[in-house]
């Protein structure tokens, strides 16, 4: 048994030393001996007190003592060695992360080898031993001088502890040492960042941020730590759309320490809208918690920065159409600001500067912050179109704006745009298509060059095009809008450019332009205000141009490769304009130009496989070198070298080359797992440096001089993963993975009961179940198991509430389990689990009471965690049980004593006393003591009495109603014989059954009743104080009748038995000549049947059938009823814990009995009835 150290005799030495707190020792378990013999045997030797200078010193006395504490001879056996632990340097101060060393000193060591083999020494904090939440990598180091053992392990855990250090194969004890840990650094990846208040931020104003600076192992740092570097520039904030566009937010601060103890930061965002806020550290890697969704909302309008917008992007409108402007609602900072504020207009006509009636004037909200103000123009003209603000009556002097109308009737569904360059165009090449305006009507509509207008727009925003329009016009005459005159060369009826004056007005219109960049782009035509195509744009595809070969090449390609390796090669086709050129891989080719190996080359030694296209621009081949050396290649696209040619790639052998392979790991979730990341790659030269490491999305990975550390988030499970970068000697970079599996434990039981109390043969508790049984477990998605077993009982579950609604999270599975089934097993997620461990009832063994324990076992699929839950059963008084039969033959011949009542040879059926109470008796099972009487309605009753219970037996004679104790006697032998009507005494359960088996009868008559009566004198579950386990008692009795038989003689039974022979033969005759008369019966009746059928096919005629109806037998069912008996049973539980009715599976039959209250004269009164 370990214990906690202590000493209490022998020496002490104490030395001035500040290692009072930071020492301590175990010594082997001296716990028992004698304070005599430690101060006769005890001794310091000079060894020990060299090794122990400056410590505190407890010693024992060397002889070895057995468990009970007595000594045993001594031997040659080596002695067993003590051992004494502090803390290295006396250092017991740590941060967390830092390696601790418990120095380990033996005393008395007499074989380190053995000690080296056999030892195992533990650290133990808050009850968790080995690798914990506070500790991990807990290892001994036993190898080279004893003088440097020393017990390490890694502190990952904040605060103060006490650490228990243990040796678990030498039972030396226990011993304790206090430690201090601090957190570490700031680690960015562990740092928590969340708002300081969030509802919710209004464009302009601060919003503040919180972060908790955590180390690596989720331990807050405390306030007050200096921030690595700058504070201001630790801190970095950046905001982003959802789709990745990045945001700016203005005004950055770093407020420092708040009073909770965490960090506060601010920013200013300005533009409304969605955003997503990431916080990263000092090593660019963004902190936990990160990104935090922001909501910025506009400010108030502001009148002053509110614009306008023409809805076609033009202010030269057509007559009889509609004015179309929007109205952009913002704030200070350019935001829309969705709230309705009303605007109101006016027109001016701007040569004369009068004001113009509108009488359709119309504001409609349009989007969130836009209205669009639309009216009829009646007029042609110049006018100014000028907004008030409706609420101050007054103009907004930024929101004026000028629009020209002009005399035209295009209508945007019959006009159209035609021509290849509508539809594709490449890039580099002039395109043109043609236009034509015509009315409602179907008529050409002429308009001056001006008014027409065409935008060709890319759709992914990356260029626009400038187009040139130029009108046309019979006869052969030509005008651009620019003025420029030209001449057509063209037929005598071909349309020609107009030239001169621009303010010409035509109905038809060229439009030429040149794209530089590929892809897709929308096509406006405008006519005016009107857009062609029903008010759509025309969908126009720019395809690349010829490939430029001086432009494309550049293989990107590995100048160092491996033999036997497919190996890439990618090159870009290009155009003129630098656009990507695809779908050309057949005209691309890979060849060698030569090869400097060191054996002969042939078409086998290298191999070159055809262009792949990978759909932007590039292209990809593989090679495969045999042989070590250098090779010149080319590409040749259509019988052109691309430059350069050739390039040259050596190949070399597979040592030059690095390899990394993923690393697989696991650790227990809140713990922390060290790692050699280099362990299973091979690194080229030797010389590493890991250039990139990131960072894990559940946990922190820190530096160990090449041995890493990883540490999942507090609450986390699952899998992790993070990836990793190598150089080598050669400059080889190769990158590998590390995955990480953060195993849930166990499910933990919580909030156990200390003991719990239930009652003898009753389900306990009686309504409801066991209170305080409760597990936690992390994963509320996965199913648990849980397994309830009594060592003396069954564990059962109480009738549960059930839901109307059940969700997955309340499945539940209930069955049985184990050899004899009395294992309780509950299947499901942990809060079902939870709401069936309050229905847990116990009902123990049969007859059982005294201590129980209830043993749970909390199963994942990663292991299982114990507990065990004491139960008391507090005992009930049960009746004694008499086994006899209603009957018994007395035969043989009569003794001295008389006929033997009981014979086991003789009877089959069992004559014994059982009392229930008996089988856990906590005390000696003697002290149970039984009354046993025994009576006979005519004759005597002999029996022998052990000498030990003479004293309390008494005796009924004829005559004699009643009972007489024994006045006199001698004991002269250790049995004595007793004979009367009635014998009554009392015994244990053995002396009382040794009296039944050995009891005779004595007397005339042939047929008696022997009535038995035992009474347990109020005697049960003696524990653990048996005055105050002692009830009523309660007796048992039981009438047998006792019939004599007489023997008979051989004479008379050789007689019998041939009278019983001749009787068998008789009947066997008699049976046989029945038989033979039966069979000659059937062959008579079966002979006329087929005579009187030959006779009936021989008739001349044939009579009419007759077809004769008959009902079918039926089988009757008859039905018997008997009276059914019931057995009813009843009464009222007396006060005291006792039983009033009992079933026993020893009994074989049952018979009234009658119970027995004893008042001091032990008068019978009746109790319960059994029969066996």
């Amino acid at each position: 048994m370990q214990h906690q150290h202590a000493c209490s005799g022998g020496y002490r030495l104490a030395v001035p030393s500040p290692t009072n707190r930071n020492a301590n020792f175990l010594l082997p378990n001296t716990e028992g001996r004698k304070s005599k013999s430690m101060a006769n045997s005890a001794a310091l030797s000079p060894r020990s007190i060299l090794a122990l200078t400056g410590l505190l010193l407890c010693l024992a006395p060397p002889h070895p003592f057995t468990a009970q504490g007595q000594q045993v001879p001594i031997t040659n056996a080596p002695l067993m060695p003590w051992f004494a632990f502090s803390w290295l340097g006396y250092k017991s101060s740590f941060r967390a992360g830092d390696t601790a060393v418990i120095m380990i000193r033996a005393l008395d060591l007499s074989d380190a080898d053995l000690v080296r083999r056999t030892a195992s020494f533990s650290a133990t904090v808050n009850n968790k031993a080995g690798n914990s939440t506070y500790i991990t990598d807990v290892a001994a180091h036993l190898e080279g001088d004893p003088a440097s053992w020393n017990l390490t392990f890694v502190p990952i855990r904040a605060g103060d502890f006490v650490v228990s250090v243990a040796e678990e194969r030498l039972s030396i004890g226990v011993s304790t040492l206090q430690y201090s840990v601090a957190a570490a650094g700031v680690h960015p990846s562990a740092s928590l960042v969340s708002w300081m208040y969030y509802s919710g931020c209004v464009a302009g104003s601060k919003a503040f941020l919180s972060v908790i600076p955590r180390d690596a192992f989720g331990n807050n740092v405390t306030r007050g730590t200096d921030m690595p570097g700058a504070a201001g520039e630790y801190f970095r904030v950046e905001g982003s759309y959802g789709n990745g566009t990045a945001g700016e937010f203005l005004d950055f601060h770093y407020n420092g320490w708040t009073e909770d103890g965490s960090l506060s930061l601010e920013f200013v965002p300005t533009v409304a809208g969605d955003f997503l806020v990431r916080v990263y550290g000092g090593d660019n890697r963004a902190l936990r918690g990160s990104p935090l969704l922001l909501t910025v909302k506009p400010g108030p309008l502001d009148t002053a920065k509110s614009t306008c917008s023409w809805k076609h992007g033009t202010n030269v409108l057509q007559i009889f159409s509609k004015l179309e402007i929007f109205i952009n609602q913002m704030d200070s900072y350019g935001n829309l600001v969705p709230e309705i504020h009303p605007f109101d207009a006016g027109v001016v006509e701007r040569a004369s500067n009068l004001s113009v009636p509108v009488v359709d004037l119309l504001i409609e909200v349009v989007a969130e912050g836009v209205q669009l103000l639309s009216f009829k123009l009646v007029e042609p003209g110049e006018f100014v179109l000028t907004m008030f603000d409706a609420r101050l009556n007054q103009r907004i002097p930024n929101m004026v704006y000028i629009y020209d109308v002009f005399v035209g009737y295009c209508d945007g569904s019959n006009s159209l745009a035609n021509g290849s360059g509508i539809a594709q165009s490449v890039a580099g090449s002039v395109s043109s298509f043609m236009v034509y305006l015509e009315d409602q009507y179907r008529t050409p509509s002429p308009v001056e060059t001006a008014m027409l207008q065409v935008q060709i727009l890319s759709k992914n925003g990356k260029s626009d095009v400038n187009p040139i329009i130029s009108a046309l016009r019979e006869p052969n005459e030509t005008v651009s809008m620019d003025g420029s005159s030209s001449s057509d060369q063209g037929p005598a009826d071909h349309q020609k450019i107009i030239a001169g004056n621009t303010t010409l007005k035509a109905s038809h219109f060229n439009v030429s332009y040149t794209p530089e960049i590929a892809g897709e782009y929308d096509i406006w035509v405008l006519c005016g205000n009107i857009v062609l195509n029903n008010g759509n744009p025309y969908a126009m595809t720019v395809s690349p141009g010829a490939v430029n070969t001086s432009l494309s090449g550049a293989p990107l390609f590995d100048p160092m490769v491996k033999r036997l390796v497919r190996n890439e090669i990618t090159v870009r086709l290009l155009d003129s304009s630098m656009n990507p050129v695809v779908s050309l891989e057949p005209k691309l080719r890979l060849h060698l130009t030569s090869a400097n190996i060191t054996t002969m080359m042939n078409t086998s030694s290298f191999i070159a496989e055809e262009f792949v296209n990978n759909k932007d621009g590039s292209y990809t081949a593989r090679y495969v070198a045999i042989y070590l050396g250098s090779y010149g290649m080319c590409v040749q696209f259509d019988n052109v070298q691309l430059a350069p040619c050739p390039f040259e790639v050596h190949v070399l052998a597979d040592e030059y080359f690095s390899e990394v392979q993923n690393d697989s790991i696991s650790v227990w979730e809140d713990e922390s797992v060290s790692f050699d990341l280099l362990s299973n790659d091979y690194i080229a030269g030797g010389q590493v440096q890991v250039v990139n490491l990131s960072s894990p999305l559940h946990g922190s990975v820190v530096d160990y001089n090449q041995s890493y550390r990883y540490t999942p988030f507090k609450g986390f499970f699952g899998n992790d993963s993070f990836s990793y970068t190598v150089s080598d000697k050669h400059s080889n970079v190769v990158s590998g993975a590390v995955f990480i599996s953060v195993l849930c434990r166990p499910p933990e039981f919580i909030s156990l009961p200390k003991q719990l109390h239930v009652t003898e043969d009753i389900i306990g508790p009686k309504f409801g179940g066991f209170l305080g049984i409760e597990i936690i477990y992390s994963d509320t998605t996965e199913n648990l198991s849980v397994t309830a077993r009594a060592q003396s009982g069954n564990v059962l579950l109480a009738p549960m509430p059930m839901k109307l609604q059940q969700t997955p999270d309340d499945v539940l599975s209930v069955s049985r389990g184990g050899s004899s089934g009395k294992e309780l097993k509950l299947q499901g997620m942990v809060e079902a689990i939870n709401g069936a461990l309050k229905f847990l009832k116990y009902l123990g063994n049969e007859d059982f009471y005294g201590n129980d324990v209830i043993m749970l076992y909390a199963m994942n699929r990663n292991g299982m965690k114990h507990a065990e839950l004491p139960i008391f059963v507090e005992p009930i008084n049960d009746p004694p049980v008499i086994l006899a039969p209603k009957s018994i033959f007395l035969g043989g011949k009569e003794s001295r004593e008389g006929y033997q009542i009981f014979g086991k040879q003789r009877d089959a059926s069992a004559f014994s006393i059982v009392e229930p109470d008996l089988r856990h008796y906590p005390g000696n099972k003697s002290h149970l003591l039984l009354e046993l009487s025994l009576e006979v309605f005519e004759g005597t009753l002999v029996m022998t009495l052990p000498a030990g219970i003479v004293a309390t037996a008494e005796l009924m004679t004829d005559g004699n109603n009643h009972w007489q104790s024994l006045q006199t006697y001698v004991a002269i032998a250790h049995h004595f014989v007793l004979r009367g009507t009635g014998i009554r005494f009392r015994g244990d359960v053995l002396d009382c059954n040794n009296v039944m088996q050995r009891l005779f009868y004595q007397g005339p008559s042939h047929d008696t009743m022997l009535s038995i009566t035992v009474n347990d004198l109020g005697n049960y579950g003696c524990y653990p104080d048996c005055s105050e386990m002692i009830s009523r008692p309660l007796s048992t009795a039981k009438t047998v009748r006792l019939v004599k038989t007489k023997s008979m003689n051989s004479r008379r039974s050789i007689l019998m038995g041939s009278a019983i022979a001749i009787e068998i033969l008789a009947m066997l005759c008699l049976g046989g000549v029945l038989l033979y008369f039966l069979l000659k019966c059937m062959n008579a009746l079966k002979g006329k049947q087929r005579d009187q059928v030959e006779n009936e096919m021989h008739k001349p005629e044939q009579t009419p059938l007759r077809q004769h109806m008959s009902a079918p037998p039926s089988d009757d069912a008859g039905y018997c009823s008997a009276p059914a008996a019931v057995l009813s049973f009843g009464g009222n539980r007396p006060s005291f814990r006792q039983r009033s009715s009992r079933s026993c599976k020893q009994e074989m039959e049952l018979q009234p009995l009658s119970g027995i209250r004893n008042d001091g004269n032990q008068n019978a009164q009746p109790v319960v009835d059994k029969d066996k």
